[in-house]
């Protein structure tokens, strides 16, 4: 932090958007995985299917906390190191729909592993097939369609907080990841539940 504090003025629009996405907004991603392994040592999973909590409930109850995590740790970091000139809205409404969508996504990945370790060598191609594509913001010939990957709308995103986005655009990035957030939660819910009456 103390580093991007004495970047230059010009360097700071584009290197501290990478910081926010890459840290912030991507912890929910590592964090579900232990949060998981040790529900499942500890036998919690087996236990939310005889209460009253819905599977949605619980999964979202996880979004949550690890979501306020993400702003917490954004807005001190662009505090500490930015300011306060930039789309402060923006930037708030990108790191929720990401930090969430990356948490349900790494649920996906979590329910599959039986150990923490486990976890840590499985995420990697699932964390380089999201995040890969977000190098098309670099700009090549038909970059545009990787538009498709919410992780690079959830970048664009963070990116038009400081350098600034057009409207049209920012509001078709934010339904779409709104829209990836509904899809992704509805798959998880399923694996969710049946992993719970599988007994996890």
């Amino acid at each position: 932090m103390v580093i991007l504090g004495v970047l230059p003025v010009e360097w700071k629009s584009t290197i501290i958007p990478l910081v926010l996405f890459s840290d912030p907004s991507m912890v929910g991603f590592f964090f579900i995985g232990a949060l998981v392994m040790l529900e499942k040592v500890q036998g919690v999973l087996q236990y939310v299917v005889v209460t009253p909590l819905r599977s949605l409930e619980y999964l979202l109850a996880k979004v949550f906390s690890l979501t306020i995590l993400a702003i917490a740790a954004t807005i001190m970091i662009t505090l500490a190191t930015y300011g306060y000139d930039l789309n402060w809205f923006l930037l708030i409404i990108a790191v929720i729909l990401t930090s969430s969508f990356f948490v349900f996504y790494g649920f996906i990945v979590a329910v599959r592993c039986t150990t923490l370790n486990q976890y840590f060598i499985r995420m990697i191609p699932y964390l380089l097939l999201i995040v890969l594509p977000c190098f098309s913001l670099i700009g090549f010939p038909y970059a545009w369609l990787f538009d498709i990957f919410p992780s690079v709308a959830g970048l664009k995103l963070v990116y038009g907080a400081f350098k600034g986005i057009d409207f049209l655009s920012a509001a078709a990035y934010s339904v779409y990841l709104l829209a990836a957030n509904l899809a992704i939660a509805r798959y998880v819910e399923k694996i969710f539940d049946r992993m719970a009456t599988e007994g996890a």
